[in-house]
C-alpha cells in the first residue's frame, strides 16, 4: 500500500479533473472555469488497498468553492462516510439527501444511475469512500445490492467507529501498521455498511414493515450490547416471532444469521479495545469471549491478522 505524498497542497479545477479521470467522478465548479489556476480545496487526499479488490480514498480538506460532482463509473458497493461538514447527495432518480458529521451511506453505482454530490463552500469536509469490486464481494459472501432498485441507504456510524475513523485520518500509523488498522475499519465499515448487500445466492423476500421492524428490535439489541448474554428464545420474544422463525427471516433481512451477526458486532468491538490500549484478554472479555483463545482465532479468521498485532507490547 503506497498512499500518495500527504503534504497539504492546493486542488485546481484542472486537478479535480484529474482525479475525476482517475476515479470515474465528473466535477463541476459552479463558480469557475476548468482551467482556472485557482484553489478550489485546500489539504490532503490519500488513496489505501487493504485489500484485493477493496479502494479506500480519504480526504481532509477545506472547501474554498462550492464544487459538484456525478459518478459515471460503476461500483457494486460504495460506503461513504463524512466524519465532519456537509454535503447534498442523490442518485439521479431519487429525492436528494444531506450528510451531515457521522453519517454514511451505502450505494451501489452505473454509469446510468450516477450519485450526484454537492460540497458548499467555507466548510472543513473530512470524508472517505470506501469501494468494493464484484469479486472481493463475493470473497466475503455478498453480491451488490440488486441493479435499479432502491440504492441508496443512509446509516449512522456506530461512535466507537466514528472515533477510530478520526483517530486514523488525524494521526495515520506507519508502514504495516497502518494497513493492518485500516483494513480493519473498513471491514468494520462493511459489516455495518454492507448489510444493504444481499448474500450471494437465493431471492431475498420482501418482509411486511412490521415484521422488519421487530427483527430491527433484535439488530439493534445486538449491535448496542454485543457483549450480553445473548440467547435465541429471549431475541425471540423480542420479536414476537418463534425461534425458527426468527432464525429464518433475520437471515433473509440482513444477510447472514443471528449470532453470525452477533459475532461481527462483538468483534468490531473487541477491534475497538485493541486500538484503544486495551490487552487481547481485556478485549475478549469486554466484548463477550469467555476465551482468550477463541476469542483470538475468531479474531484473526474475520480480520485476516491476529488481534496481538494490534495490542500494546507487554
Amino acid at each position: 500500500m503506497n498512499p500518495p505524498d500527504p503534504a497539504i497542497r492546493q486542488h485546481t479545477p484542472r486537478d479535480l479533473q484529474a482525479y475525476g479521470r482517475r476515479y470515474g467522478l465528473d466535477y463541476r465548479v459552479p463558480d469557475l472555469s476548468p482551467q482556472a489556476e485557482v484553489p478550489v480545496v485546500s489539504g490532503v487526499v490519500r488513496e489505501f488497498s487493504p485489500r484485493p479488490g477493496m479502494q479506500l480514498v480519504t480526504s481532509d480538506v477545506e472547501v474554498i468553492h462550492r464544487y459538484d460532482s456525478r459518478s459515471r463509473a460503476s461500483s457494486p458497493l460504495s460506503i461513504i462516510v463524512l466524519l465532519e461538514g456537509r454535503a447534498e447527495v442523490a442518485l439521479d432518480d431519487e429525492r436528494p439527501l444531506t450528510l451531515m458529521p457521522g453519517m454514511a451511506l451505502s450505494v451501489r453505482l452505473e454509469p446510468r444511475r450516477g450519485l450526484v454530490a454537492s460540497q458548499p463552500a467555507g466548510q472543513r469536509l473530512r470524508a472517505l469512500t470506501l469501494s468494493l469490486d464484484e469479486n472481493c464481494l463475493a470473497r466475503l459472501g455478498m453480491r451488490s445490492p440488486a441493479p435499479g432498485g432502491a440504492g441508496c441507504h443512509p446509516w449512522r456510524l456506530p461512535v466507537p467507529l466514528r472515533q477510530c475513523l478520526e483517530q486514523t485520518l488525524d494521526a495515520p500509523l506507519p508502514g504495516e501498521a497502518l494497513r493492518l488498522v485500516l483494513e480493519g475499519l473498513s471491514l468494520q465499515l462493511l459489516a455495518h455498511g454492507g448489510r444493504f448487500a444481499a448474500p450471494p445466492s437465493g431471492t431475498l423476500p420482501r418482509l411486511p414493515p412490521q415484521e422488519r421492524l421487530r427483527l430491527e428490535r433484535v439488530r439493534d439489541a445486538l449491535h448496542d450490547d454485543p457483549a450480553g448474554d445473548h440467547r435465541l428464545a429471549t431475541l425471540a420474544e423480542l420479536a414476537a416471532m418463534s425461534p425458527a422463525s426468527l432464525r429464518r427471516k433475520f437471515r433473509a433481512a440482513y444477510g447472514r444469521s443471528v449470532f453470525d451477526y452477533l459475532r461481527e458486532s462483538r468483534l468490531s468491538l473487541a477491534h475497538d479495545y485493541l486500538r484503544r490500549g486495551y490487552s487481547v484478554q481485556q478485549a475478549a472479555h469486554f466484548s463477550g469471549y469467555r476465551h482468550a483463545s477463541n476469542f483470538a482465532t475468531a479474531f484473526r479468521r474475520h480480520f485476516g491478522y491476529p488481534p496481538s498485532s494490534l495490542a500494546p507490547a507487554s
